[in-house]
């Protein structure tokens, strides 16, 4: 997980932001999959340039939007509304983490 002492501190104050330095973590290790980093099919604009907060994680053949996402119902409904999504086959979904995990993490 890369993120600053700072960011590090202010998440053991903030449990939103344990998870969300935990999805950012999820997603970075996703994308930086070989078989995904190195398909030229594949790009990763979230990545590349300062991109609004629901832009796809990856497009697929430039225009088909993918986005990473906890495996629950309101993030699956949530990223379902955004810009380019038709329905859930465009999730790669994770397991969320429990608040035990996040707390190994940032304690």
């Amino acid at each position: 997980m890369n993120i600053t002492s700072r960011q590090f501190d202010a998440a053991q104050q903030h449990r939103w932001l344990q998870a969300a330095y935990y999805h950012e973590d999820v997603v970075e290790t996703m994308l930086g999959n070989p078989d995904i980093a190195d398909d030229d099919n594949i790009t990763t604009p979230r990545t590349s340039a300062a991109v609004p907060m629901d832009y796809p994680d990856a497009l697929i053949g430039g225009n088909h939007a993918i986005h990473v996402s906890p495996e629950t119902e309101i993030s699956k409904r949530a990223h379902t509304s955004r810009p380019g999504v038709a329905d859930t086959d465009q999730l790669v979904t994770y397991p969320p983490a429990t608040s035990e995990f996040l707390v190994e993490i940032f304690h």
